[in-house]
């Protein structure tokens, strides 16, 4: 199975933009620019607060599915509403974006991963180097798949401040396509999906453990425990083991929220990121 958290990570912006956010912008038909990656052309905005900075920013990573810039325009705004820069950015083989666009799954999660996380890591390289940009606090950010794809690329970048996780999983992509396969469009309920997760024999795939393990990067996961998509209570085991290690690692679980959580999520972030505003 491949790319369960696409349909996912599109509901989470809907759901988003219902809780009072406008309607992203019209995209403009002037040609935008790019940050260049290898052979690869990624196309992007960036939304400056007022004023003469400099500014703390935020790298805005993707969800899975084919998501461009202008789907992340409600996140970017309750960040600009922090004081943060924000950079979006076309997913490569997305909206104007070169390369190939691939779902990740069991097989390819590794490379895709890797590839992705190649992506984020060059675009915070790029916006460290901007304007009215503090470079010293340039932090990452991303919902759903982007909990795989931001502990790679803060591994990569070996400097990041602070990254903000939003229904980000802790787990193998194998254990969340069998989790979602059980949970996902099925009313089965949660005790009983979790009752059958020690079960999963099958193949693992890109696990996010080493790389957590590896960085020491003031995290924050926001998780619904109702989420239908990524199993929240291994991913809270995770976390635990790897606090209790001494990693700067903390995370909030909203009861009775699913995958796409709601507003009220963002006056934890601001507390959490206010250190670096």
């Amino acid at each position: 199975m491949t790319n369960h958290l696409s349909i996912i990570s599109g509901v989470a912006i809907a759901a988003a933009l219902a809780c009072g956010a406008q309607a992203p912008p019209t995209p403009s038909n002037a040609a935008p620019p790019f940050i260049v990656n290898g052979e690869i052309k990624l196309a992007y905005a960036i939304d400056m607060p007022a004023g003469p900075g400099p500014f703390p920013a935020i790298v805005m990573a993707h969800g899975s599915g084919q998501v461009t810039r202008h789907d992340q325009a409600y996140f970017a705004r309750e960040w600009l509403n922090l004081g943060f820069a924000v950079l979006r950015y076309d997913k490569r083989g997305v909206g104007e974006s070169t390369g190939v666009y691939s779902g990740v799954g069991i097989g390819n999660g590794e490379r895709m991963i890797a590839e992705l996380a190649s992506d984020a890591a060059a675009v915070a390289r790029f916006l460290r180097t901007r304007p009215r940009i503090d470079s010293k606090r340039v932090g990452l950010f991303g919902n759903s798949q982007a909990g795989w794809i931001l502990p790679h690329a803060a591994r990569e970048l070996g400097d990041v401040p602070f990254m903000v996780l939003w229904s980000g999983p802790v787990c193998t992509i194998g254990l969340e396509n069998y989790y979602s396969d059980l949970a996902e469009w099925s009313t089965r309920p949660l005790d009983e999906v979790y009752a059958a997760l020690p079960s999963y024999k099958g193949e693992a795939g890109y696990d996010p453990m080493p790389a957590l393990r590896e960085i020491r990067v003031p995290t924050l996961w926001l998780l619904g425990s109702d989420d239908r998509s990524i199993p929240v209570r291994d991913t809270v085991a995770n976390l635990e083991g790897l606090a209790h290690s001494g990693k700067p690692y903390q995370w909030k679980v909203y009861p009775g929220l699913g995958h796409s959580l709601s507003g009220q999520a963002w006056p934890d972030i601001a507390a959490f990121a206010g250190g670096w505003r």
